[in-house]
Protein backbone atom coordinates (compact mmCIF):
# COMPACT_ATOMS: atom_id res chain seq x y z
CA UNK A 1 0.00 0.00 0.00
CA UNK A 2 1.63 3.34 -1.23
CA UNK A 3 1.59 5.40 1.85
CA UNK A 4 1.39 9.29 0.87
CA UNK A 5 3.98 11.79 2.75
CA UNK A 6 2.60 13.70 5.84
CA UNK A 7 2.67 17.14 4.10
CA UNK A 8 0.80 15.51 0.86
CA UNK A 9 -1.92 14.28 3.39
CA UNK A 10 -2.22 17.57 5.27
CA UNK A 11 -2.76 19.34 1.64
CA UNK A 12 -5.25 17.04 0.71
CA UNK A 13 -8.01 17.26 3.95
CA UNK A 14 -6.88 20.87 3.25
CA UNK A 15 -8.11 21.12 -0.16
CA UNK A 16 -11.54 18.64 1.53
CA UNK A 17 -11.97 21.19 4.12
CA UNK A 18 -11.92 23.94 1.75
CA UNK A 19 -14.57 22.71 -0.56
CA UNK A 20 -17.06 21.88 1.88
CA UNK A 21 -16.89 25.26 3.39
CA UNK A 22 -17.09 27.09 -0.08
CA UNK A 23 -19.95 24.91 -0.71
CA UNK A 24 -21.30 25.56 2.28
CA UNK A 25 -20.59 29.37 1.84
CA UNK A 26 -22.53 29.23 -1.55
CA UNK A 27 -25.43 27.26 0.03
CA UNK A 28 -26.16 29.78 2.57
CA UNK A 29 -25.38 33.10 0.06
CA UNK A 30 -27.77 31.36 -2.44
CA UNK A 31 -30.30 30.80 0.22
CA UNK A 32 -29.89 34.66 1.27
CA UNK A 33 -30.06 35.72 -1.81
CA UNK A 34 -33.61 33.48 -2.56
CA UNK A 35 -35.26 34.86 0.51
CA UNK A 36 -34.11 38.59 -0.15
CA UNK A 37 -35.07 38.64 -3.90
CA UNK A 38 -38.33 37.01 -2.88
CA UNK A 39 -39.26 37.71 0.82
CA UNK A 40 -41.18 40.49 -0.41
CA UNK A 41 -43.96 38.03 -1.78
CA UNK A 42 -44.91 37.24 1.97
CA UNK A 43 -44.68 40.51 3.33
CA UNK A 44 -48.35 41.47 3.37
CA UNK A 45 -49.33 45.20 2.63
CA UNK A 46 -52.53 47.39 3.88
CA UNK A 47 -55.30 47.59 1.33
CA UNK A 48 -56.55 50.77 0.32
CA UNK A 49 -60.12 50.98 -1.00
CA UNK A 50 -60.01 52.77 -4.54
CA UNK A 51 -58.66 52.62 -8.05
CA UNK A 52 -56.56 50.08 -8.60
CA UNK A 53 -52.76 50.90 -8.41
CA UNK A 54 -50.73 51.05 -11.67
CA UNK A 55 -48.42 48.51 -12.86
CA UNK A 56 -45.02 48.41 -11.54
CA UNK A 57 -41.64 48.02 -13.67
CA UNK A 58 -40.33 44.36 -12.21
CA UNK A 59 -38.63 41.98 -13.53
CA UNK A 60 -39.05 43.27 -16.92
CA UNK A 61 -42.37 43.93 -17.00
CA UNK A 62 -42.95 47.21 -19.14
CA UNK A 63 -45.21 49.90 -16.80
CA UNK A 64 -46.86 51.04 -19.32
CA UNK A 65 -49.13 47.65 -19.89
CA UNK A 66 -52.66 47.46 -18.90
CA UNK A 67 -52.44 44.94 -16.54
CA UNK A 68 -52.09 45.00 -12.66
CA UNK A 69 -49.18 43.36 -11.26
CA UNK A 70 -48.61 42.83 -7.86
CA UNK A 71 -45.04 43.45 -6.49
CA UNK A 72 -46.00 41.16 -3.77
CA UNK A 73 -47.25 37.98 -5.25
CA UNK A 74 -44.32 36.04 -6.78
CA UNK A 75 -45.96 34.73 -9.46
CA UNK A 76 -47.18 37.95 -10.89
CA UNK A 77 -44.24 39.32 -10.47
CA UNK A 78 -41.81 36.36 -12.72
CA UNK A 79 -42.37 36.93 -16.09
CA UNK A 80 -43.90 33.82 -17.88
CA UNK A 81 -43.72 34.46 -21.43
CA UNK A 82 -47.86 34.35 -21.05
CA UNK A 83 -47.99 31.57 -20.03
CA UNK A 84 -51.54 30.50 -18.09
CA UNK A 85 -52.86 34.07 -19.75
CA UNK A 86 -55.14 32.16 -22.40
CA UNK A 87 -54.05 34.70 -25.01
CA UNK A 88 -52.50 32.55 -27.66
CA UNK A 89 -54.75 33.52 -30.39
CA UNK A 90 -54.00 37.22 -29.86
CA UNK A 91 -50.30 36.14 -29.62
CA UNK A 92 -50.54 34.75 -33.60
CA UNK A 93 -52.50 37.87 -34.68
CA UNK A 94 -49.57 40.01 -33.36
CA UNK A 95 -46.62 37.30 -34.95
CA UNK A 96 -48.82 37.31 -37.87
CA UNK A 97 -47.73 40.65 -38.28
CA UNK A 98 -44.24 40.51 -38.12
CA UNK A 99 -42.76 39.31 -41.76
CA UNK A 100 -39.40 40.11 -41.53
CA UNK A 101 -36.65 41.11 -38.64
CA UNK A 102 -36.82 44.86 -40.22
CA UNK A 103 -40.47 44.67 -38.48
CA UNK A 104 -37.91 43.71 -34.94
CA UNK A 105 -35.55 46.68 -35.70
CA UNK A 106 -32.73 45.12 -37.42
CA UNK A 107 -32.96 47.74 -40.88
CA UNK A 108 -29.27 47.31 -41.50
CA UNK A 109 -27.14 44.66 -42.95
CA UNK A 110 -26.27 42.13 -40.44
CA UNK A 111 -23.02 42.12 -38.26
CA UNK A 112 -21.24 39.82 -37.09
CA UNK A 113 -23.15 37.46 -33.74
CA UNK A 114 -19.96 38.40 -31.25
CA UNK A 115 -18.80 35.81 -28.43
CA UNK A 116 -21.71 37.18 -25.69
CA UNK A 117 -25.58 35.40 -25.48
CA UNK A 118 -28.07 37.10 -23.65
CA UNK A 119 -28.52 35.12 -20.09
CA UNK A 120 -31.47 32.90 -19.10
CA UNK A 121 -33.73 34.79 -17.03
CA UNK A 122 -33.04 32.42 -14.49
CA UNK A 123 -29.11 33.41 -14.04
CA UNK A 124 -29.43 37.13 -14.60
CA UNK A 125 -31.07 37.47 -17.27
CA UNK A 126 -34.15 39.40 -15.26
CA UNK A 127 -32.61 43.00 -15.28
CA UNK A 128 -29.85 42.33 -18.10
CA UNK A 129 -29.42 45.44 -20.62
CA UNK A 130 -28.79 44.45 -24.20
CA UNK A 131 -25.27 44.63 -25.62
CA UNK A 132 -25.92 47.73 -27.49
CA UNK A 133 -26.67 49.58 -23.93
CA UNK A 134 -23.35 47.79 -22.29
CA UNK A 135 -19.85 50.21 -22.29
CA UNK A 136 -17.94 50.28 -24.72
CA UNK A 137 -20.81 49.16 -27.88
CA UNK A 138 -19.80 51.53 -31.10
CA UNK A 139 -22.03 50.51 -33.75
CA UNK A 140 -19.75 52.56 -36.00
CA UNK A 141 -17.45 50.16 -35.02
CA UNK A 142 -17.30 47.51 -38.34
CA UNK A 143 -15.90 44.88 -35.69
CA UNK A 144 -19.15 45.31 -33.74
CA UNK A 145 -21.61 43.06 -32.73
CA UNK A 146 -25.44 42.73 -34.13
CA UNK A 147 -27.58 44.04 -31.37
CA UNK A 148 -29.81 42.30 -29.06
CA UNK A 149 -33.92 42.97 -29.11
CA UNK A 150 -35.00 43.86 -25.46
CA UNK A 151 -38.77 42.60 -24.32
CA UNK A 152 -39.31 46.45 -23.64
CA UNK A 153 -38.10 47.48 -27.02
CA UNK A 154 -39.98 44.83 -28.31
CA UNK A 155 -43.48 45.80 -26.29
CA UNK A 156 -42.74 49.24 -28.15
CA UNK A 157 -42.16 47.90 -31.79
CA UNK A 158 -45.47 45.79 -31.77
CA UNK A 159 -47.24 48.53 -29.77
CA UNK A 160 -48.15 46.17 -27.38
CA UNK A 161 -47.05 44.83 -23.83
CA UNK A 162 -49.61 42.39 -22.93
CA UNK A 163 -49.46 38.73 -22.11
CA UNK A 164 -49.68 38.42 -25.50
CA UNK A 165 -46.84 39.86 -26.49
CA UNK A 166 -45.05 37.89 -23.87
CA UNK A 167 -46.20 34.95 -25.98
CA UNK A 168 -44.42 36.27 -28.94
CA UNK A 169 -41.45 37.34 -27.45
CA UNK A 170 -40.91 34.06 -25.54
CA UNK A 171 -41.21 32.08 -29.21
CA UNK A 172 -38.82 34.06 -30.40
CA UNK A 173 -36.25 34.90 -27.26
CA UNK A 174 -37.03 31.47 -25.64
CA UNK A 175 -35.95 32.19 -21.75
CA UNK A 176 -33.30 34.58 -22.60
CA UNK A 177 -33.10 38.30 -21.80
CA UNK A 178 -33.12 39.24 -25.32
CA UNK A 179 -33.68 38.09 -28.57
CA UNK A 180 -31.08 37.65 -31.29
CA UNK A 181 -30.98 38.12 -35.41
CA UNK A 182 -30.07 34.76 -36.37
CA UNK A 183 -32.91 32.95 -33.74
CA UNK A 184 -35.23 35.85 -35.03
CA UNK A 185 -34.92 34.99 -38.58
CA UNK A 186 -35.00 31.36 -38.20
CA UNK A 187 -38.28 31.09 -36.48
CA UNK A 188 -39.90 34.07 -38.82
CA UNK A 189 -39.01 31.64 -41.74
CA UNK A 190 -40.88 28.92 -39.29
CA UNK A 191 -43.72 31.22 -39.43
CA UNK A 192 -43.64 32.00 -42.72
CA UNK A 193 -43.26 28.21 -44.01
CA UNK A 194 -47.01 28.20 -45.40
CA UNK A 195 -48.20 28.81 -49.32
CA UNK A 196 -46.80 31.90 -50.79
CA UNK A 197 -44.99 32.89 -47.08
CA UNK A 198 -48.45 33.02 -45.30
CA UNK A 199 -48.58 32.69 -41.47
CA UNK A 200 -48.39 29.21 -40.24
CA UNK A 201 -50.15 29.17 -36.94
CA UNK A 202 -49.15 25.96 -35.85
CA UNK A 203 -45.38 26.34 -36.41
CA UNK A 204 -45.98 29.79 -34.29
CA UNK A 205 -47.40 27.46 -31.03
CA UNK A 206 -44.57 25.39 -32.09
CA UNK A 207 -42.13 28.16 -31.40
CA UNK A 208 -44.11 29.20 -27.91
CA UNK A 209 -44.27 25.82 -26.55
CA UNK A 210 -40.27 25.78 -27.23
CA UNK A 211 -39.93 28.94 -25.18
CA UNK A 212 -41.92 28.40 -22.65
CA UNK A 213 -40.31 24.87 -21.89
CA UNK A 214 -36.54 26.64 -22.26
CA UNK A 215 -37.90 29.11 -19.33
CA UNK A 216 -39.34 26.76 -17.10
CA UNK A 217 -36.65 23.94 -17.47
CA UNK A 218 -34.13 26.95 -16.47
CA UNK A 219 -35.82 28.09 -13.51
CA UNK A 220 -36.51 25.03 -12.63
CA UNK A 221 -32.84 23.92 -12.63
CA UNK A 222 -32.42 27.13 -11.07
CA UNK A 223 -34.72 26.36 -7.96
CA UNK A 224 -33.15 22.44 -7.74
CA UNK A 225 -29.52 23.96 -7.04
CA UNK A 226 -30.44 26.36 -5.08
CA UNK A 227 -32.82 24.48 -2.82
CA UNK A 228 -30.30 21.33 -2.49
CA UNK A 229 -27.55 23.50 -1.06
CA UNK A 230 -30.11 24.94 1.29
CA UNK A 231 -31.15 21.68 2.16
CA UNK A 232 -27.11 20.77 3.46
CA UNK A 233 -27.37 23.81 5.26
CA UNK A 234 -30.78 22.87 7.19
CA UNK A 235 -30.31 18.86 6.98
CA UNK A 236 -26.38 18.40 6.71
CA UNK A 237 -26.71 14.64 6.81
CA UNK A 238 -29.51 14.11 4.02
CA UNK A 239 -29.07 11.67 1.70
CA UNK A 240 -28.06 14.26 -0.91
CA UNK A 241 -25.20 15.84 1.07
CA UNK A 242 -23.95 12.62 2.37
CA UNK A 243 -23.85 11.44 -1.68
CA UNK A 244 -21.80 14.47 -2.10
CA UNK A 245 -19.70 14.32 0.74
CA UNK A 246 -18.84 10.22 -0.27
CA UNK A 247 -18.18 11.76 -4.04
CA UNK A 248 -15.35 14.07 -2.66
CA UNK A 249 -14.14 11.40 -0.59
CA UNK A 250 -13.82 9.13 -3.14
CA UNK A 251 -11.99 12.14 -5.66
CA UNK A 252 -9.64 12.28 -2.40
CA UNK A 253 -8.76 8.28 -2.49
CA UNK A 254 -8.01 8.87 -5.83
CA UNK A 255 -5.20 11.07 -5.59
Amino acid sequence: VRVLPVAMTNAIYSIRNLVFYRLNLVSTLSLAALFCVRSSAFVPTTSIVGPARPSVSLNGVNPNEKRDVDPNNVFQSTWSGGAFANQDDAAATIASKIKTVKDLGWTASPKRKGGTRPRHRAYGGTNEQPIQKKPNYDETNENCPEKWLSLDEFYGLVGDSSPAADTVFVALAGGKSCAERDTCEKRLDEWRSGPRGAFDAAAFQRSVRDGRTDLAIGWGLFLSVTSFFASCIVFPTNPGAKALESGLSQLQSML
